[in-house]
């Protein structure tokens, strides 16, 4: 949601812990080579990490970090189609008149429900705009096509949030017909547009792609159609030409068209602002300030989420309040000050329980915990990760719910619980694997493998990253890649399948080279003349270990 490595040959000076070990663990295996003795201050005065001479092993952490989850968006749809309703009856009945009023009746409930925002009451609300829908078509000619494609995508939003991006493209497949017969472009559009988000969403980049642009076309002509009848009437050109270059910027953005969307966004920013239309000016300085930090220009994206907030202040708006206040902490942390950022979340926190709005409460709450982390406040985050969890299973939001796992098993895999990490990792992989989120699951796997290794349990480390690399590879995520096959050459060494596991950490070597991730490459050598020492090869061991002790430079403790 808006609101998401050390240069052997130059041979700098490296004091980290890693580097550290690795030329101990160097000089020591090459000394044994050698037959010479070992003196005892080669060795650092800290207790060692598991280790083997001879399959030479350091465990490199592969575990991924618990990260900021992004901005966030306050126009989370364009155009959204509002309900259709009308008062009526609760009557049930067998004539057309009484099955249109039972209708209006029960979307009027499942609003209600959907509104609440909990998985709970989504799934109730599913079962009331279902049976509007059935009592609509029971209705005949009374049926009202609106109201029909409106509970559709109704129906498509909650099964998208709640995980079933499948069952959504079923839904506003079957609402578009609808818009269509009613002459309504506008939600047509906008249903295009959800279309193009779920198939993006589940990696089918030339479908959503194929739809985004359906959609500008429909937007592009209604505003065209809309300006002339302004023109006409003598009146409110400049709202109705900024909505639509709004529209427009948000489809260029979702494309990737990150220049046309700022040129769109400018254009409406300015109409808006000459018009005096405070909420359309928030929005479009929102939506400039997303671009920007995206685009990784944080004071420009600081700048702009701060002229936002006094606008939606102003007009009474709290989501909108809320909105500019979590995009100025995730400013603040991408610029390196996490007092600012934790102060912006902080203020941003109540605001997002007073809208009622869970799924943003447990965001923000993931990260605040997040923070704390960094700042070594590790009881604190824990507290706040563990608070979220049960606000994410509330709202439904499977792929958050996912994400704080994660971070928990990190949390639990940083304090050496290695059982409690592996409970919550095996339940992210679960759930990324339920949504359909490859990459998401692609990180869960190697982040279970990786316990399992810890915990001594090869067999099953190797099982899991055995699962993880073809997903790796699908995704063309090469630094996953390369972590799933050094974890397969480190599981299958300690399983004595030496020679697929010397193969393994040969690919491995080939892509941190590829990648220019120096540090890892000097491990991985390390775990390949370790190799080549268990089978034989004693030479290439050797080469291998005076290569690494001439690339590092280390000042060891005394």
């Amino acid at each position: 949601m808006i609101f998401t490595l050390l240069v052997m040959n130059s041979a700098p000076r490296h004091n980290s812990l890693l580097s550290r070990w690795l030329f101990a663990f160097a000089t020591v295996a090459l000394l044994k080579m050698l037959s010479l003795p070992v003196a005892a201050q080669t060795q650092p005065s800290i207790p060692p990490p598991p280790a083997k001479i001879g399959s030479f092993r350091i465990i490199l952490p592969k575990l991924s970090k618990p990260a900021i989850e992004g901005l966030y968006d306050y126009s989370y749809r364009i155009n959204v189609p509002r309900e259709v309703v009308r008062a009526g009856t609760t009557t049930l009945a067998a004539s057309p008149e009484q099955h249109q009023m039972a209708a209006r009746k029960l979307q009027q409930e499942a609003e209600t429900l959907r509104a609440q925002g909990t998985a709970q009451s989504l799934r109730e609300a599913m079962q009331k705009y279902e049976e509007a829908l059935r009592l609509w078509r029971a209705a005949g000619k009374l049926g009202e096509p609106e109201a029909m494609a409106s509970a559709l995508n109704q129906l498509g939003v909650i099964s998208d949030s709640l995980g079933d991006r499948q069952q959504a493209i079923a839904y506003y497949h079957q609402s578009l017909p609808l818009w269509r017969a009613a002459g309504n472009r506008t939600n047509e559009a906008a249903t295009l547009t959800q279309l193009g988000r779920v198939y993006n969403s589940i990696g089918d980049k030339q479908q959503a792609q194929q739809l985004f642009n359906q959609a500008r076309l429909i937007v592009q002509a209604a505003g065209l159609t809309r300006q002339n009848q302004m023109i006409d009437e003598g009146g409110g050109r400049n709202t109705r030409e900024a909505a639509t270059l709004f529209n427009l910027g948000k489809l260029y953005e979702e494309q990737g068209q990150g220049q046309k969307a700022f040129e769109h966004y400018q254009q409406a920013l300015a109409l808006w602002h000459e018009a005096q239309d405070k909420p359309g000016e928030a929005m479009a300085l929102n939506n400039l300030g997303g671009l920007a930090a995206r685009a990784g220009q944080f004071p420009q994206a600081a700048q702009l989420f701060h002229q936002a907030l006094p606008l939606w202040r102003t007009i009474g708006d709290k989501r909108g309040e809320a909105v500019s206040l979590s995009n100025l902490g995730f400013v603040s942390d991408s610029l390196g000050d996490k007092a600012s950022a934790i102060e912006f979340y902080s203020k941003s926190l109540p605001v997002w329980r007073t809208i009622g709005d869970k799924r943003s409460e447990a965001t923000t709450l993931s990260d605040l915990a997040t923070l704390r982390l960094a700042i070594g406040q590790r009881e604190e985050a824990l507290k706040l990760y563990l608070e979220a969890l049960p606000l994410r299973r509330l709202s439904g939001d499977k792929r958050g719910e996912a994400t704080t796992l994660n971070n928990i098993g990190a949390w639990y895999a940083g304090s050496n619980d290695w059982p409690k990490a592996k409970e919550h990792y095996a339940q992210a992989v679960k759930i990324r694997q339920e949504i359909g989120d490859n990459r998401g699951e692609v990180i869960a796997l190697g982040n279970l493998a990786f316990v399992h290794q810890s915990l001594g349990e090869t067999a099953k480390a190797r099982e899991l990253y055995q699962q993880g690399l073809p997903l790796a590879r699908t995704l063309n995520d090469q630094p996953r890649q390369a972590i799933f096959l050094t974890g397969l050459g480190e599981t299958n060494s300690l399983l004595n399948e030496k020679l697929q596991a010397r193969e393994q950490i040969e690919q491995a070597l080939a892509l941190w080279r590829e990648l220019k991730d120096h540090e890892r490459e000097a491990t991985t050598l390390a775990l390949l003349a370790g190799i080549y020492a268990s089978l034989g090869e004693k030479q290439k061991a050797e080469d291998i270990y005076r290569k690494l002790l001439s690339g590092w430079r280390i000042s060891l403790p005394n």
